[in-house]
């Protein structure tokens, strides 16, 4: 005890084993807890047995069971040597071995010793001053107990580890996957790939860290992946298998979700949702006004300003013609008749008066060349806008406020994942977007989102199946126009396995490797159809629309109106 006092490490001891409350004394939450028990002690036997009934055998618990070879022989049993020879099944029984009491086996064996549990049996070792250790768990309920290789340790040298527990001896496990749209036969048929990819996906990645832990899967189809029944905490599906402890782990991925840590243990992430808004990039028509784009502000007031000026040179230089006698030229010219004058040379029109001087005509020249360079200008400009595309949506906010009819894949994922978000602009999709259309134009399938994409203005939420429809259906110019914007920036998808499983830390390290070495991406890029690219880099050419040249109609129509009402 002194020698854990001056190391700062709190330990009780405890005499009588059979005084001892095992649940208040070995009950912990977030701490570890070290319990050396000598079996010799009465009750000890009692402390094993209730600690494997209170699941007091947890990766928290680190057990040192003290054991001394007892002389007599109805007590005793060899364990492997369980001690200097094991035997090939790593049972706790097998001959040839230093005797332990057999209380001990017949107690261990009857214990709930998981994978993740620390339980280590030392003995007296061979050679003097030695001391044997061996591990003891066992792999799977109803298995029988392994034993470990003996460890040799002497006081004075450091705690030698255990050996690596990775390997599960070809045990099966009952696992479950999600079948829609599919059937089992074709589930891993490539030419069906695009079918559920993201599940077929994550049903791979099981199979290969099953074969780098060594052990089989027992796969069960479900259609769900598991959501909760009639608002209760009971949730069926995948998840309902997890929940009640039929399967051991999940052969898909399931989204980060907080109602479900209660139910699931997370075993490693891998893959981010790639769910995204798919749409064709609209022209500049259509989302804005294209007559008023061709030239800055700066501009438009320098060609206002010159033209106002020519416009009262030509107003003076006409006065002065009339001023001079002759015919026509002798006309009074109003400053009214000069501004409209002014108007046509800038619209190209003309005008009534010629002019007979040569300062009204260096003035007309003016106007009609200022007029042409604009004019040119301005057409070329527009013309080249015509078949431009905006480049103005690229966020969801920047989609939700533009013209777009906004439409989602019929998937429980996306039907239900309102009730879950807490993030302003999804709900405001949500309520404003989608649930105020009509249920089948809101939520529809990839063949007849994709076919509506074509037509404009429509964004479809698709995934990998719509990036198959569009590979194989729309044109060149049309895949350069696509463009996508992430809904779910943030969610990842995960292994997932029972909850308090012993098995999550090598699943969740088997995962990482498999995410770091490549192979989870190499799986992913197979299973899962990526977003078609541009290999032309053109995005083709567009008649113009009546829709283009609206604003000209809208001028013209206020004209008609405005002579109208002068008349």
């Amino acid at each position: 005890m002194k020698f854990f006092s001056e190391r700062g490490v709190r330990a009780k001891t405890q005499r009588d084993c059979g005084a001892v409350d095992t649940a208040a004394v070995l009950r912990v939450h977030s701490h570890k807890l070290c319990v050396v028990l000598n079996w010799q002690s009465a009750g000890s036997d009692r402390i094993l047995t209730e600690a494997s009934a209170l699941k007091l055998h947890s990766n928290l618990h680190y057990w040192l069971i003290l054991t001394v070879a007892d002389s007599s022989a109805d007590t005793n049993t060899p364990v492997a040597d369980t001690l200097a020879d094991p035997p090939p099944d790593d049972t706790l029984m097998a001959p040839n071995a230093s005797s332990v009491p057999l209380s001990l086996v017949t107690t261990l064996g009857s214990l709930e010793l998981a994978l993740d549990s620390h339980v280590t049996v030392a003995r007296p070792g061979r050679h003097g001053g030695q001391i044997a250790l061996q591990d003891v768990y066992r792999v799977k309920r109803g298995l029988p107990l392994t034993v470990t290789a003996p460890r040799h340790w002497s006081p004075g040298q450091q705690f030698p580890l255990g050996p690596r527990r990775d390997s599960y001896g070809g045990a099966v496990f009952p696992t479950a996957t999600v079948v829609v749209g599919d059937v089992w036969e074709n589930f891993l048929d490539w030419r069906y790939k695009h079918v559920n990819s993201l599940t077929k996906f994550h049903y791979v990645l099981v199979e290969h860290v099953s074969r780098m832990l060594n052990f089989r899967t027992n796969v069960t189809p479900m259609d769900s992946w598991g959501f909760p029944v009639r608002n209760t905490t009971d949730y069926d599906g995948v998840i309902g298998l997890l929940q009640r402890g039929e399967i051991e782990l999940a052969s898909v991925g399931l989204l980060h979700k907080t109602a479900r840590m209660d139910v699931v243990d997370y075993a490693g992430e891998t893959v981010c949702y790639e769910g995204t808004f798919l749409f064709l990039k609209p022209t500049l028509s259509d989302v804005s006004n294209i007559y008023t784009l061709p030239f800055s502000r700066a501009v438009w007031v320098t060609y206002l300003v010159a033209t106002a000026v020519l416009c009262c040179a030509l107003h003076a230089a006409q006065a002065a013609e009339s001023g001079t006698g002759g015919s026509a030229a002798a006309r009074p010219v109003s400053l009214s008749d000069s501004v409209l004058t002014a108007v046509g040379i800038v619209c190209q029109e003309g005008s009534t008066r010629d002019p007979h001087s040569v300062s009204a005509r260096i003035v007309f020249l003016s106007l009609l060349l200022l007029s042409l360079f604009l004019t040119t200008s301005y057409s070329a400009i527009i013309v080249s806008l015509l078949q431009t595309t905006s480049t103005a949506i690229n966020t969801l906010t920047d989609l939700m406020n533009s013209p777009f009819t906004l439409t989602m894949n019929a998937v429980a994922t996306n039907m239900k994942y309102v009730n879950e978000t807490t993030d302003a602009d999804i709900k405001e999709l949500y309520f404003k977007h989608l649930f105020t259309q009509p249920y089948h134009r809101a939520f529809t399938s990839s063949e007849v989102g994709v076919d509506r994409m074509r037509k404009g203005l429509y964004a479809f939420h698709g995934d990998a199946d719509a990036f198959r429809i569009i590979s194989e259906t729309y044109e060149e110019h049309e895949k350069c126009r696509l463009q996508s914007i992430k809904m779910f920036s943030t969610v990842q998808l995960a292994l997932t396995v029972r909850k308090g499983s012993p098995y999550r830390e090598h699943i969740r390290r088997r995962a990482r490797w498999l995410k770091e070495s490549g192979l989870s991406q190499r799986e992913y890029k197979y299973w899962v159809v990526q977003k078609p690219t541009c290999q032309a880099s053109t995005e083709g050419f567009r008649s113009v629309r009546l829709q283009d040249f609206y604003p000209v109609l809208l001028v013209y129509a206020y004209g008609l109106l405005l002579a109208v009402a002068l008349l």
